[in-house]
């Protein structure tokens, strides 16, 4: 490098640009002619003496230049994303860390809040719904698989063994078509029947035979509706982080803080997708040149995570949203209801 090029490369990476742009007029005419001359390589874009063009310089090296050394340095400003082999990782001690991309205003009860209980596993956020039910035969019974419909024979079976029920006008059609002497006896050959037979059935309930059983229905119709609805704002907020990572490939594993700790800390690490930690370095970096603060200098904003609620809370990328749901699915509950009444029966 010549004499005359070092002295401008040392007046750059001093800030000393008044000296620079009465010849260059503006920074930018500056980085163009230090690529022209092979001279970018001696820029140091982190050095606090540029702090004030930081922002314009990257700029130039990433969105002009695509410098691929330049990048790396700018992902290791970024505490949270970890480089490996298949990609980057987002890498955090609390999932609860992903709700700042979340949409925090505009109703009570906002996305954020929803995603800081759900990812934080702070349920006391949902109101349980009580009550879930008023109609165990319409809503638990006929939503039974076939296997848990065994499961309700030999439980009717188990508590009614040997029982009589005395067969009168007000006994359902169906005991009479199984009495003798005017006796109905519950057996293994007549149990399906009482069970697909709303009024044989809703007798039994109502008249106290089968003791506990409408209470536990009820049970698990509300265990799993409510299971059901925290399962869809999962969903719903793990759906909406796919914008930006690979959520299947989400794992917890322990790890060092910091390079050399013999101590392991547990952390949520998470695939980006293809991309992604390149592209909003590049969309960030040109876009905060034109704001020019040096308080959004990359290697202030310190996190990936922060970096895009700067974005975000400016309006130049939208934040994670989704609609909270009034019930959850209810294909989802006929589900659970099916999961969880082996536990209750």
């Amino acid at each position: 490098m010549s004499e005359k090029y070092l002295k401008y490369v040392n007046a750059f990476n001093n800030g000393d640009m008044d000296e620079l742009l009465p010849y260059f007029e503006i920074v930018e005419n500056i980085l163009r002619f230090f690529h022209k001359k092979d001279l970018l390589d001696y820029i140091v874009p982190f050095d606090s003496d540029v702090e004030d063009y930081q922002l314009e310089i990257l700029n130039y090296l990433l969105n002009v230049v695509n410098d691929k050394e330049t990048l790396k340095y700018c992902i290791a400003q970024l505490s949270d994303v970890i480089p490996a082999d298949d990609g980057y990782y987002m890498r955090v001690q609390d999932r609860e860390d992903f709700a700042e991309l979340f949409y925090g205003g505009g109703r009570d009860t906002s996305a954020r809040d929803v995603a800081k209980a759900v990812l934080g596993e702070d349920n006391d956020i949902f109101d349980r719904y009580w009550d879930t039910t008023d109609d165990v035969y319409r809503d638990v019974v006929e939503e039974l698989n076939p296997e848990n419909i065994e499961r309700l024979k030999q439980h009717m079976l188990s508590v009614l063994t040997n029982w009589k029920i005395e067969v009168d006008d007000e006994t359902p059609d169906l005991f009479n078509n199984y009495s003798e002497d005017g006796i109905f006896y519950l057996t293994a050959e007549n149990v399906g029947d009482v069970i697909g037979d709303r009024e044989s059935f809703m007798y039994l309930i109502d008249n106290d035979y089968l003791d506990d059983l409408e209470s536990e229905l009820s049970n698990i119709h509300s265990n799993a509706y409510n299971s059901a609805y925290e399962t869809e704002i999962y969903n719903d907020v793990t759906s909406e982080l796919e914008t930006f990572f690979d959520m299947k490939s989400a794992k917890w594993e322990a790890s060092p803080s910091f390079k050399g700790s013999q101590k392991l800390t547990e952390f949520y690490y998470v695939k980006f997708n293809p991309n992604e930690v390149v592209n909003s370095i590049k969309k960030y970096v040109a876009d905060k040149n034109n704001w020019g603060y040096y308080d959004y200098n990359l290697n202030n904003v310190s996190t990936w995570i922060n970096m895009m609620n700067t974005f975000m809370e400016n309006g130049d990328e939208p934040y994670l949203d989704f609609r909270i749901p009034d019930y959850p699915d209810f294909r989802l509950v006929d589900k659970y209801i099916n999961e969880f009444l082996p536990d209750y029966i």
